[in-house]
């Protein structure tokens, strides 16, 4: 999207006739449509900026997850399975806040308005899910770093002491 933006760019053939050869736009001071420029950044300036604040973030945390895959890094590794679950569920959850954002900007009010309480609702929903799962995947990361702290402090008291006690803790 960041190369096709929604709506779309203006053309340099749109230019006005009176700027014939001229394709430059200087619009320092005010907002006006130049060629090669995202039209709905002109028509709806606040959206658009939501738009390209969380489409950036998507495809950031969709790098970072892409360039963890491909470290190297071991997968049976707890921490990193948590760190790539939660990086994918963020990654769409921006995901799903661009796409809002991009149809707010494209559909007509009209239609917008008979949907926008169906999207509003899937939205929320995803967020909660989000919210739960990655609260579950956070106590499950720190329930296994808790339980691997203390089996290892007690296999340390139990080689000093021979003992043969079992010291494991339920996940």
């Amino acid at each position: 999207m960041a190369i096709s933006p929604p709506g779309g760019v203006r053309s340099v053939e749109e230019n006005n006739k009176a700027q014939k050869g001229n394709i430059l736009c200087a619009n320092d001071t005010r907002l006006e449509l130049c060629p090669g420029e995202a039209a709905l950044a002109v028509v709806y300036p606040e959206h658009y900026s939501d738009f390209l604040y969380w489409n950036t973030t998507c495809f950031i945390t969709s790098l970072s997850v892409l360039l963890l895959l491909m470290s190297g890094i071991r997968l049976s590794h707890r921490f990193t399975m948590w760190l790539l679950s939660m990086g994918m569920s963020f990654t769409l959850t921006t995901l799903l806040v661009t796409y809002r954002i991009a149809i707010l900007m494209v559909t007509p009010d009209p239609v917008y308005s008979i949907n926008e309480k169906l999207l509003s609702t899937v939205l929320k929903i995803w967020i909660g899910l989000f919210s739960i799962s990655g609260l579950l995947l956070t106590l499950r990361i720190l329930i296994w770093t808790i339980n691997d702290y203390y089996l290892n402090k007690g296999e340390g008291q139990s080689k000093g002491n021979n003992s043969t006690e079992d010291s494991t803790l339920l996940i």
